[in-house]
């Protein structure tokens, strides 16, 4: 559909569909293609707004929110379940390895039973809406999914994998 609308010997008027499609579809990003990769004079790092990873997509928060929502094993840890959070950046070290830095979603405050902890096979679980504001670095590897999120309240989500495989 993009590239038909994109032809030269488009009409007029589905030129302009075009850009409405296009300011409505379009993957939203705060700054230009040049400052989404650039390179931080400190310490070599490049810093990237997406990143496709075993036909993945992952984002940072500010370039699409729903791309940057992920479970994933905190330290690596794979025997511990996995935690979500929210990419903020994503990096490539000096040595190419392939880093995102999360905040990850904090504990409900409130120790009350989590409604859906009765349901096994539906992997939804209630979280803070808060998130930790120390970053933790997240190898790829670890991300075990992305997730959904609906607040059900100010201070409280509901958190879904969207894993094909349980995990949670």
């Amino acid at each position: 559909l993009h590239r038909w609308l994109s032809r030269p010997d488009c009409s007029p008027a589905i030129q302009e569909c075009k850009f409405l499609f296009d300011s409505t579809y379009a993957p939203k990003s705060t700054g230009t293609l040049g400052e989404e990769l650039a390179e931080d004079p400190l310490d070599d790092t490049i810093l990237r707004a997406r990143l496709k990873f075993n036909r993945i997509v992952y984002s940072r928060a500010s370039t699409h929110i729903g791309n940057s929502q992920v479970f994933y094993y905190s330290q690596g840890d794979r025997l511990s379940s996995p935690v979500p959070g929210s990419i903020q950046h994503i990096y490539t070290t000096p040595m190419g390895e392939l880093v995102f830095a999360v905040h990850k979603l904090l504990p409900r405050h409130d120790q009350s039973i989590d409604p859906f902890a009765m349901y096994p096979h539906f992997p939804a679980k209630m979280y803070s809406s808060s998130s930790s504001s120390h970053l933790e670095n997240v190898k790829v590897s670890w991300v075990v999914s992305h997730f959904a999120r609906w607040a059900v309240s100010s201070d409280t989500v509901v958190i879904l994998s969207l894993s094909r495989v349980s995990t949670i």
